[in-house]
């Protein structure tokens, strides 16, 4: 990590995110969330970009403990991709536990079946089945 990645020009998303994770490994959080809030709004960036912007920004603010927030970043990062194929990852097992940790269960409900459906074309949704005894 250089003090250069600090100060250069954000242009690509990946600038956006390198440059959050620096400053939450900072310490920083607020000035990550920030950056992670201009990205999530620039033009420029496809619905994918967008889409893993709001659930990184769901996983700053559940680190934060901001659990409201972090429930909505993750309901708008699932939801603009809700009619597209993406891999699996990890992160949407800690989405749907702080939606549990927000009592936000219908949340819950609907985006764990989502998900889970789709081990059509990924198996390794599968690995979200676990999480189903925590909201029935």
């Amino acid at each position: 990590m250089s003090i250069i990645s600090l100060i250069k020009p954000l242009k690509k998303y990946e600038d956006f995110v390198y440059r959050a994770h620096t400053y939450d490994s900072l310490f920083l959080r607020n000035k990550a969330i920030q950056i992670m809030n201009s990205a999530i709004n620039q033009p420029k960036f496809n619905i994918e970009e967008k889409s893993s912007g709001l659930i990184y920004l769901g996983m700053l603010y559940t680190k934060a403990k901001q659990y409201k927030l972090a429930s909505d970043c993750y309901n708008q990062g699932l939801e603009i991709m809700i009619n597209e194929n993406f891999k699996y990852s990890n992160n949407f097992k800690h989405a749907i536990e702080t939606f549990i940790k927000n009592k936000d269960f219908e949340r819950a409900k609907f985006w764990l079946n989502n998900l889970i459906q789709r081990e059509s074309y990924d198996e390794k949704f599968k690995k979200l089945a676990v999480l189903e005894k925590k909201i029935h």
